[in-house]
């Protein structure tokens, strides 16, 4: 089993290597509901920057801080929660600990949050590994009370999950620089407060706004969303839509398209040397093309670029990276 999680990894992009590994696992570790996932630490908070559901509804994140409330990290690496399977957890890095939920605990809103999201015992393992700034967990649950994890369960989880999770960090590397998907989530209440936000969407916020981190939405982006009937913002980097769902505002975070690279190489061509002050004819000389297809080009990529001289081309060209600024 080992053997295969490392050759899913191998083989696999980000998101089919995670349903894979979990797939590999249910094999012989049985089980309800999982989560491979990553919680991210901003100062003293621990936010979840990254998770793969399996037979868990995205509810279930949303409505976590809610009802649970925040969870605090100390600087000894103690976590403040009401949660009792992590708690524990945080408590036994790098082991497998298995709970049963209606023992550990008889805090109403944990029952409660337990009963409705059908959880009666909790395998979970935390990396005694902190990289990038965040940690990861592992969750098994099921729902039935009878169903408790054996010592043979945990002992099977303590041998596969620290290969697991050194795997999936194999396949995080080996597709670094493929296609992944274009935009990226963050869930939070209406006033901003972030409930779960993936890494890579963290990453782009940060881009837009280099001063912020969780666990507040930047003011900017929440007075923009409020502002605009469309819950849509368009930022210099980045492009945002937001969606209410109840309580929660679901929002879809993606890397902003430049117009710039829907020109053609040929009209990229002709537009940087226009940008940079030739004539149509001395471009035309340059590339070996005639004065008349030069014109045709820059006239298909103003309209693309939507600028009505050079001085406006070059801005946008600047703007898209493929020109340098002038110094100051």
């Amino acid at each position: 089993m080992i053997l295969s999680l490392y050759e899913i990894a191998q083989h696999t992009g980000q998101v089919e290597c995670k349903e894979e590994m979990i797939k590999e696992i249910k094999r012989t570790l049985s089980f309800d509901a999982a989560l491979i996932g990553d919680l991210g630490i901003f100062g003293d908070r621990l936010i979840p920057i990254g998770a793969y559901l399996h037979n868990v509804p995205a509810e279930r994140l949303a409505e976590r801080q809610s009802m649970l409330g925040e969870e605090i990290i100390s600087s000894d690496g103690r976590v403040t929660t009401r949660d009792p399977a992590l708690r524990a957890s945080f408590g036994r890095r790098g082991n497998s600990v298995a709970t049963d939920i209606a023992r550990s605990t008889q805090d109403r809103a944990v029952l409660a949050y337990c009963r409705k999201f059908e959880t009666a015992h909790s395998l979970t393992f935390v990396s005694d590994r902190k990289v990038s700034g965040r940690v990861t967990a592992i969750s098994f649950w099921r729902a039935s009370r009878r169903a408790r994890f054996s010592d043979d369960a945990v002992a099977l989880a303590d041998l596969m999950l620290p290969h697991l999770i050194q795997a999936r960090q194999v396949n995080e590397r080996l597709t670094a620089h493929s296609a992944q998907a274009p935009a990226t989530s963050v869930i939070s209440d209406l006033s901003g407060k972030v409930y779960f936000a993936h890494y890579d969407a963290i990453s782009l916020l940060q881009e837009e706004w280099p001063q912020w981190s969780p666990p507040l939405l930047p003011d900017e982006l929440v007075a923009a969303l409020r502002s605009d009937r469309t819950q849509s913002y368009l930022g210099r980097r980045l492009a945002i839509r937001a969606r209410v769902e109840g309580s929660v505002l679901n929002l879809s975070v993606a890397r902003r398209v430049s117009a710039a690279s829907t020109l053609t190489p040929a009209e990229l061509r002709s537009a940087t040397l226009a940008a940079r002050g030739l004539q149509y004819k001395e471009i035309a000389k340059q590339l070996g093309l005639s004065p008349s297809t030069v014109r045709n080009q820059l006239s298909s990529a103003y309209r693309k670029l939507d600028v009505a001289n050079k001085t406006s081309l070059s801005r946008a060209l600047m703007e898209a990276g493929i020109l340098p600024h002038p110094c100051a």
